[in-house]
């Protein structure tokens, strides 16, 4: 018959586990404030998550009354999207396989991307200012930023196959609009 374990040894392994325990937890909270978590460098519409979620709101109004003024079309690759929409943000990545439209938007290897803004009366905007970021949905190792500055066209170059987000801004004097387009490439 064995003996049971003495009061002493019972209370110095349950206060050695008890100091693992909160060791474990402090290197927990170390590892973790080291490693970044929280600090996500998503940077859809061009600005952090933190001040899209802010801010929502008032981008919505915003996208609003740029439709109201403007008419916009996209060109990718040949294919034409009709006016801005964040309503890409609200669908998993998975649901392009589903899709008619937006799907397989991008190549691997070169692209063009254009637009066309007129007023809703017809008359052409010349200086619309457009920033666009393409972006892979798992890393920012090839995300690909695109400056209309001078010009209604930019080519670019994809590297990989797979699903990608296209997100940006467009900027007529004091009117702003957002979009977020989930496509892939093949």
């Amino acid at each position: 018959m064995s003996k049971p374990m003495s009061k002493p040894l019972l209370y110095t392994i349950f206060i050695l586990k008890f100091f693992l325990g909160l060791g474990l937890i402090i290197w927990t909270v170390m590892m973790t404030l080291t490693a970044g978590v929280g600090e996500d460098d998503d940077n859809a519409f061009l600005t952090t998550y933190h001040d899209v979620d802010d801010n929502y709101n008032s981008m919505i109004t915003s996208n609003y009354k740029f439709d109201d003024k403007y008419k916009l079309v996209f060109n990718i690759n040949n294919e034409e999207l009709d006016g801005i929409t964040l309503k890409d943000a609200f669908l998993g990545q998975r649901s392009i396989k589903a899709r008619k439209v937006r799907k397989n938007m991008l190549n691997v290897g070169n692209n063009v991307f254009s637009y066309n803004l007129v007023t809703k009366d017809g008359k052409v905007i010349a200086g619309a200012k457009l920033n666009i970021l393409i972006t892979r949905t798992t890393n920012h190792t090839y995300d690909k930023a695109l400056d209309f500055k001078s010009g209604k066209s930019e080519t670019f170059k994809i590297l990989k196959k797979g699903y990608w987000n296209i997100t940006g801004t467009i900027e007529v004097n004091e009117d702003k609009g957002y979009f977020f387009i989930k496509t892939n490439a093949n």
